[in-house]
This record gives C-alpha cells, sequence and structure tokens, in this order.
C-alpha cells in the first residue's frame, strides 16, 4: 500500500504577507497627510490678499469719427 498523505511543515507567511496591513496604514497616513497640508496657495488667494477690482482703460489710440 502506498503513502497516502506526506505531512510536512507549511512554509512561513512571506514579507508581504506579514506586513501589508503596516504598508496600507502608512501609505493611507502619508496620502492623508499630503492632501490635508500638501496643497500650495496658488490655485486660490489667500483671504488677506483679496483680489484687484476690475477698472476701466482707457484706449490710447485717438477714436477716428468716418464721415
Amino acid at each position: 500500500m502506498g503513502v497516502k498523505y506526506v505531512l510536512s511543515e507549511p512554509l512561513p507567511p512571506s514579507w508581504w504577507a506579514k506586513n501589508k496591513a503596516v504598508v496600507a496604514a502608512v501609505a493611507g497616513l502619508a496620502l492623508g497627510l499630503y492632501l490635508a497640508g500638501g496643497c500650495d496657495d496658488t490655485a486660490t488667494p489667500s483671504p488677506n490678499h483679496p483680489s484687484p477690482a476690475p477698472s476701466i482703460t482707457q484706449s490710447r489710440t485717438p477714436a477716428t469719427k468716418e464721415h
């Protein structure tokens, strides 16, 4: 009669299997910090410096009248 079952030790978990929760937590924390404080102020003006008000500009060339 042949051998029905072979008992052996299972392979230990890989590095990724052991540490994927830690990697995901660190990546999520880094992404959250980037989104919370990593934005620059070039897209929107700061509240301390209002945008300039529109003004009327005069034409530099004199207007000509057609007869």
